[in-house]
């Protein structure tokens, strides 16, 4: 079966952004710079034209794409984090230059790609919940913009 891989449109940045989320995610690492034989919409003939990078195991792609199109809330990456302070690491890494723009623990980086970092115990905790649980944790992730697990744990437990 084929693997399934992002591949993220970026205007010249591709590089820069695959070398900045490889710095973020450990066991990351560029595995390819593609470049073009001729000149393309994105950009011209000798360019990087696509970068081809692993997250933790999960394969990527960074695309020069040119200025067509940019990223949107309609697409985002999410990431299950063990504890707050891998979510916390990832936070401040990821927002660096970028904005805490939605709540629910949503940010968008400096290129603009949007991201989810979700505690997995809160997870845990929305699978597990009563309905009263779940509208306590949902009621409590909505007043969120980075997410604190402790205070979800306080909602779900009605501490």
């Amino acid at each position: 079966m084929p693997k399934i891989r992002p591949c993220l449109w970026f205007d010249g940045q591709a590089e820069e952004a695959a070398e900045f989320y490889v710095s973020v995610f450990p066991n990351s690492r560029v595995t390819a710079r593609n470049t073009s034989a001729v000149d393309w919409p994105g950009g011209r003939a000798g360019d990087v034209i696509l970068v081809e990078f692993g997250l933790d195991g999960q394969e990527m792609q960074a695309l020069n794409g040119g200025p067509y199109t940019s990223f949107n809330e309609a697409v985002s990456l999410s990431v299950p984090c063990p504890d707050q302070a891998g979510l916390d690491r990832l936070w401040s890494a990821l927002l660096e230059g970028g904005g805490a723009e939605m709540q629910c623990g949503w940010l968008k980086d400096r290129f603009g790609l949007r991201w989810q970092l979700v505690p997995e115990p809160f997870e845990a905790m929305l699978r597990e919940a009563d309905e009263d649980q779940s509208k306590r944790l949902m009621a409590a992730m909505m007043e969120m913009v980075k997410l604190d697990l402790a205070a979800l744990r306080r909602a779900y437990e009605n501490a």
